[in-house]
């Protein structure tokens, strides 16, 4: 059985983002309370007890401290911390995608669970979408579960996080903000895996360019492409092609002079 989470509408997680914004980092540490009714989805699974949200709350500020928190730290620092915590969330929630795919999921647990962690990631800039649960490629937490699910490989009794080390945050949501992509594991997984490539390393072309050509191409075959009819490997080998493609158009565009383009 899986574990559910407490809920936290749109609307009541704009009213207490509004109060939070008024304090710090420390402020939040120290206020954190539990006790907002709890409301679950009404499915399969058992209700998490308190003493696993505060487990779950103890994880992610363990996480945040090996990076800093609660001081400044660059950015360089804030991307590590991002992969850290994207296995910490996805390993320590025992989450079901059903579960995972509800946004009140998340602004609880970004509001009520560890607001502090959400303020230090993101100060001093403030961003709705990092703390409501509304369009979820961009929601502190949820976001991360959902790259560590896509991009966890099964490997003996738990998961190979490696792919999420490959990619800067950058390129990463040039994946997953296309959601059919990000939401096809498979599709996913052989995408960075080959935008990884040394092909596109050594290239003298920008990874940034590469990404955006690769991931619009995709997404042009994907109505015509039923990945999930494919395994792993077919799905790899199809991605290699485009990359190739993908990368010989951009080498030929950048050799030609402005009027030429």
């Amino acid at each position: 059985m899986t574990t559910l989470y407490p809920r936290l509408s749109d609307a009541e997680g704009r009213i207490l983002l509004n109060r939070i914004q008024l304090q710090n980092v420390g402020t939040l540490a120290h206020d954190t309370r539990l006790d907002h009714p709890l409301i679950y989805a009404p499915t399969g699974g058992i209700p998490a007890r308190r003493e696993h949200l505060e487990a779950v709350a103890r994880a992610i500020r363990q996480c945040a401290k090996v990076h800093g928190y609660p001081d400044h730290v660059d950015k360089f620092t804030l991307g590590a911390f991002d992969r850290a915590l994207a296995t910490v969330v996805f390993e320590d929630t025992d989450m079901a995608p059903a579960e995972a795919a509800a946004p009140e999921v998340w602004t609880y647990m970004a509001i009520r669970l560890v607001p502090d962690v959400v303020m230090w990631r993101w100060q001093p800039k403030y961003n709705e979408q990092r703390w409501i649960g509304r369009g979820l490629v961009r929601h502190t937490l949820g976001r991360l579960w959902w790259q560590a699910y896509a991009l966890g490989v099964p490997a003996g009794d738990g998961r190979d996080y490696t792919l999420l080390d490959m990619l800067s945050e950058a390129d990463l949501n040039q994946v997953f903000e296309r959601r059919s992509i990000g939401g096809t594991p498979p599709l996913a997984r052989a995408l960075v895996a080959e935008l990884a490539d040394s092909r596109i390393t050594v290239s003298d072309l920008t990874r940034r360019i590469i990404v955006r050509d690769v991931t619009k191409r995709v997404c042009r075959l994907i109505p015509f492409t039923s990945f999930l009819a494919l395994d792993e490997h077919q799905i790899r080998m199809r991605i290699r092609g485009i990359v190739t493609e993908s990368l010989k158009a951009l080498a030929e565009e950048s050799s030609l002079v402005p009027d030429e383009r």
